[in-house]
């Protein structure tokens, strides 16, 4: 190891030592979640699964939530929120109930209470999980093109997430899609995909004008939410790979995820060598 990588380890060590917040905590509680709620799936454990599914994503969310509130301040996180859950509940009701949107799908009672009887409590909570470690991994890579080119590239991020997402939750039977059609990606519509994408796009419009934070330059607190997408984007391709979705799956979503999380993981080593 040379000289510029120890100092630049010895500077993350330092920073996230020195910023240890409940965020932090939060983060590491979501990847101690990630196993259980693996070996559950693999045992078929229908009864439980539900339960660590709202786990698994309920910690990532809390993540989200903590580190906008702790990074942005409680009004602009609050705005950041409620949009958020606004729009994705107003998207996946206008799916499940009209087929519009996304394609047509219904939910199924395993993940638990429906909002207005059709969408589950869990997924605008799902939506917000994502939509922030994409949003500051977007601002990484936009730094140099100006803020609206971040708008796509956040879209098109957490979008990426959902070529794992989905097909997972369909085989669980979360949902169920009524007709994938001749053009599907492993039996999603690709309806299904145009939909996330729009739906992100029009919740990062009123980001773009709530959330005026620099995008974070180096490996600090700052720069949690890039290393759980980096996480999120490993975790899902090694557990399709090794337990379910199989090889197909695993290899679009190391691609399509990798695609974000790469560069800008390069990006924020880059600004720590510079700044230890």
């Amino acid at each position: 190891m040379d000289r510029s990588t120890a100092a630049s380890l010895t500077y993350i060590a330092l920073s996230l030592r020195t910023t240890l917040r409940p965020s932090t905590l939060l983060l590491l509680a979501y990847v101690l979640s990630m196993p259980a709620y693996a070996l559950l799936r693999l045992a078929g454990e229908t009864l439980l699964l539900s339960a660590a599914t709202w786990i698994t994503a309920g910690l990532l969310f809390v993540f989200a939530l903590s580190h906008s509130v702790e990074s942005r301040g409680v009004w602009r996180t609050t705005g950041m929120l409620l949009s958020a859950l606004g729009l994705a509940f107003a998207a996946e009701y206008l799916g499940s109930t009209q087929g519009l949107i996304f394609g047509s799908y219904a939910y199924t009672d395993l993940l638990g209470f429906k909002l207005l009887g059709q969408v589950p409590a869990i997924i605008p909570l799902a939506w917000f999980m994502m939509l922030y470690p994409a949003w500051v991994t977007a601002g990484v890579l936009a730094q140099t093109l100006g803020r609206w080119a971040r708008l796509p590239l956040a879209a098109a991020a957490i979008t990426t997430w959902d070529l794992s997402l989905d097909p997972r939750m369909v085989a669980d039977g979360a949902w169920v899609w009524a007709a994938p059609g001749a053009l599907n990606y492993f039996g999603i519509p690709l309806s299904n995909f145009i939909g996330w994408f729009v739906t992100a796009l029009s919740i990062y419009l009123i980001w773009v004008w709530l959330d005026r934070v620099p995008a974070p330059q180096r490996f600090d607190h700052a720069a949690l939410p890039v290393v759980a997408y980096a996480i999120v984007w490993i975790g899902e391709s090694m557990a399709n790979l090794l337990f379910w979705g199989g090889a197909g799956v695993a290899a679009a979503v190391f691609v399509a995820m990798g695609v974000f999380a790469a560069p800008a993981l390069w990006r924020l080593w880059r600004g720590t060598a510079r700044a230890a």
